[in-house]
């Protein structure tokens, strides 16, 4: 077995003198990355100790994990499973609750009126949350599911802030022993890293060929509807999609493209698009920048219309045409980008269809073509933020494009005028979902409105009309590793009474030190009785030393930014 030298935290005190030895130890852990100077912590509360964490950050906002129970007066799912105030169940056949398995294009080409969209994760990733995908055609231009077989998904692990975006999910499913439930999904890779369910039971989590996810029990007593609320995150480019770094030529994408994921289409349906690609000029030899922005720019500038001709082959029609809404622009470019060597594959739900494609270095890539609808009205979205990707989509945007309801132009009921001005903020106002800090990656010292336990930065005022809690460490772990977690319990209070919903800072400062180079390891959330217990990783780029434990909390409109003593 490999032995290295490991930091270790020893707790000594509440208040935490807390030391860094040296010791000849295994590395039983998985090392957590680090974060960027000054960054907090991606989640609020851990796991560690049972279940999901409190809260995840979400750029400038705090997400509270979804309640397990009920509220008061909100009605129940039906023993029938049928859908209620509380949205769909899964596995049954309601409303966007069940997965489609194969897609035929129609020639409905006219505007679809209203769409109706069910809210099942925070942020939101409205329109575009993944129920079914399909990633393959046959030869009668039907889409299919290439590689039914499912794998089994681990459920746990860390997630880097850097890299990933974090969600909450929020479903109601009917489960039963040994059925798969078809679970929504908000990208390909999304991992689940914690959840919980109402009642208990064990859950196990899979996904097929094209990722669409699934959800089952094994418990032969379980039976019935259950509420689950799970925490996951999902690769960042995803949502932001860009052309590799290096420059490379069409054919080389599907050089690189694994096996697996390959598209053989059917020798009449290759025909057909082959035709397509002529009309377009574009060939597998080209710019892959040049002939992608090419089939974006096309397809995203479909209109919703009549279609004039008809010649048997809907395909061939749609795309001639250039007509139709975001299910037959997304079918089209699915045949025809295959055709031309780019993985392609559709996706949908309830209101919306959109395509995933496949770039050497990047993964997966969302790309949106656009819709054409009257109205959108979303369901479940009111207490939620909606995500905000890390970068523009860069691609070729169409007049037809930019007006859509994809883009939140138009008629959307069920968000308010607050959701979608902050969904439309630049990212130069404000931050991606995806950050943990309104501060900028990287970024060497707290912003001066942010209290810490370090005396020569600039202080921070108090109001006197304001009152300011008390923040107290209660309890920490005595000792961990560089990388490994550190749990922490606190307690926060204003004028002798507990102060609820309240988020704290946990830093970390080298002892004797008055707070001096004090290291922000992650943020806590009370509850109702003003408490928190909260796992977080160690920095591993700590020094070996004593340090002590520190509480933080920003000023808000009640009450004054306050330190622990």
């Amino acid at each position: 077995m490999r032995r290295r030298v490991l930091a270790m935290i020893v707790v000594s005190g509440v208040t935490a003198g807390v030391v860094l030895a040296q010791t000849a130890t295994p590395i039983l852990h998985e090392p957590i990355p680090d974060l960027a100077p000054g960054s907090p912590a991606p989640t609020i509360g851990g796991a560690k100790h049972g279940g999901n964490p409190t809260a995840i950050v979400s750029g400038d906002k705090v997400l509270a994990k979804p309640a397990l129970e009920r509220s008061a007066g909100e009605p129940s799912t039906s023993s029938s499973g049928t859908s209620n105030a509380s949205g769909p169940v899964l596995g049954t056949k309601d409303f966007s609750a069940d997965r489609a398995t194969t897609m035929e294009a129609d020639e409905h080409t006219g505007s679809d009126g209203t769409l109706h969209y069910i809210s099942v994760f925070n942020p939101d990733v409205l329109p575009f949350k993944r129920m079914s995908a399909f990633d393959a055609v046959d030869d009668s231009f039907r889409l299919v599911i290439g590689r039914r077989a499912q794998v089994e998904l681990p459920v746990g692990g860390t997630t880097d802030p850097r890299t990933r975006d974090r969600f909450w999910g929020d479903v109601d499913i009917q489960l039963a022993p040994g059925v798969d439930v078809a679970l929504p999904s908000v990208a390909p890779d999304m991992r689940i890293l914690s959840y919980e369910t109402k009642p208990a039971v064990r859950l196990s989590f899979s996904k097929d060929g094209a990722d669409n996810f699934f959800v089952r029990t094994d418990e032969s007593g379980a039976s019935g509807t259950y509420h689950l609320v799970f925490y996951a995150d999902a690769d960042a480019g995803y949502f932001a999609p860009q052309l590799p770094g290096a420059r490379l030529r069409v054919r080389d994408v599907a050089a690189q493209a694994p096996r697996e994921i390959a598209q053989a289409l059917p020798d009449e349906v290759r025909r057909e698009a082959a035709i397509t690609l002529g009309k377009l000029g574009v060939d597998a030899d080209m710019d892959l920048g040049v002939a992608f922005n090419k089939l974006v720019g096309y397809f995203r500038a479909f209109q919703a219309g009549e279609l004039r001709d008809h010649t048997g082959n809907t395909y061939r029609d749609l795309c001639d045409s250039q007509v139709g809404v975001c299910r037959h622009r997304s079918f089209a470019f699915m045949i025809t980008a295959n055709a031309l060597g780019i993985p392609t594959r559709l996706v949908e739900n309830e209101a919306h269809a959109f395509v995933e494609v496949w770039f050497p270095q990047r993964g997966w890539q969302r790309i949106d073509l656009g819709g054409a609808a009257l109205r959108m009205d979303v369901a479940g979205a009111s207490n939620k933020t909606l995500h905000r990707p890390r970068a523009d989509d860069p691609f070729v945007k169409p007049p037809e494009y930019t007006q859509s309801y994809t883009q939140l132009e138009g008629d959307i009921r069920g968000l308010s005028d607050q959701q979608l001005a902050d969904k439309r903020r630049s990212l130069d106002d404000a931050p991606p979902s995806g950050a943990t800090s309104s501060t900028t990656a990287g970024a060497t010292a707290p912003s001066p409105d942010r209290i810490t336990p370090d005396p020569t930065l600039p202080h921070v005022a108090q109001d006197p009309k304001k009152p300011t809690p008390r923040l107290l460490v209660t309890l920490a772990s005595t000792s961990a590793y560089r990388g490994d977690l550190l749990h922490v319990e606190g307690i926060a209070r204003v004028d002798a009474r507990p102060l609820a919903d309240h988020v704290v800072a946990v830093y970390l400062a080298p002892a004797g030190d008055n707070g001096q180079h004090s290291v922000q390891i992650g943020s806590a959330k009370t509850g109702a009785d003003g408490t928190f217990r909260v796992d977080l990783p160690v920095p591993g780029g700590l020094a070996l030393a004593t340090y002590e434990i520190y509480l933080s909390s920003l000023e808000d409109a009640r009450y004054n930014a306050a330190l622990s003593d």
